[in-house]
């Protein structure tokens, strides 16, 4: 086992800014008349919708798994119970963690809050008299006939565009075997470098079909703002972070 010590917990706060519907589907035990086929996950109190720290943290890890060549030809992720393969330093794997036994570099280092809608933007919704989801009916075409086909629309409940939810991820940068952080360090960097991809594709369920597209503004790593060097990147590529947001 690797010497592990814990360094600093760094604080990367931030808006989820919300570009065209989105849509974190939840499930259904019943099926009620005239409901909504296909609900979005909501907080079980307040009744508002919410983006799960998973559906987040997955998202961007499978992101950087496809950027940084870690998808065999088979469908299989480097450094699987399978492959039996654990790199020392795996960005992807000191990131977002993984429950092999063959791992020997630490735990998860990035914790991914639930994000919840910014309290001044739900007041200024409700306040105008508007819901804090939309219904959007989609239909099945007819190939043939090249009209709707006879079964009917769904309906798809979304998160409207211009809905801003709470981003906040902690960071847990370890020293492994005497390295200082420094390899942690780069993992961070890493981290909002899929971000920034995550920019480009699209949060939640239908992103094919337009569904959500996300925007990060007013990022602060460790209370210090940050927005203009994530804007700056142009391209990641898989050889190293395109930006050190730890530099001076």
């Amino acid at each position: 086992m690797a010497r592990i010590e814990l360094k600093k917990i760094h604080n990367l706060t931030g808006t989820i800014e919300v570009k065209t519907g989105l849509r974190i589907g939840a499930g259904r035990d019943t099926v009620e008349i005239g409901g909504l086929d296909n609900p979005v996950i909501k907080h079980p109190h307040t009744k508002q919708p919410y983006i799960p720290g998973s559906s987040l943290k997955g998202k961007v890890r499978c992101l950087l798994e496809w950027t940084l060549g870690k998808i065999e030809d088979d469908g299989a992720v480097w450094g699987s119970e399978r492959r039996k393969q654990y790199p020392a330093g795996d960005p992807v794997l000191r990131i977002f963690g993984t429950t092999h036994d063959g791992w020997r570099d630490g735990p998860a280092r990035a914790m991914v809050r639930d994000a919840h809608l910014q309290a001044d933007w739900v007041q200024k919704v409700l306040r105008d008299g508007l819901p804090l989801t939309e219904e959007k009916s989609e239909v099945t075409i007819n190939r043939i006939e090249g009209k709707a086909a006879q079964m009917g629309p769904r309906t798809m409940e979304r998160v409207p565009a211009g809905a801003k939810f709470d981003l906040e991820i902690l960071f847990k940068e370890y020293s492994v075997d005497g390295d200082g952080g420094a390899t942690d360090r780069e993992c961070l960097n890493w981290l909002l470098a899929g971000l920034r991809l995550l920019e480009q594709d699209a949060l939640g369920g239908s992103g094919s079909r337009g569904y959500g597209r996300v925007k990060f503004t007013n990022l602060a790593l460790n209370g210090k703002n940050i927005q203009q060097k994530f804007d700056g990147i142009e391209k990641v590529g898989k050889n190293k972070p395109p930006v050190d947001f730890l530099a001076e």
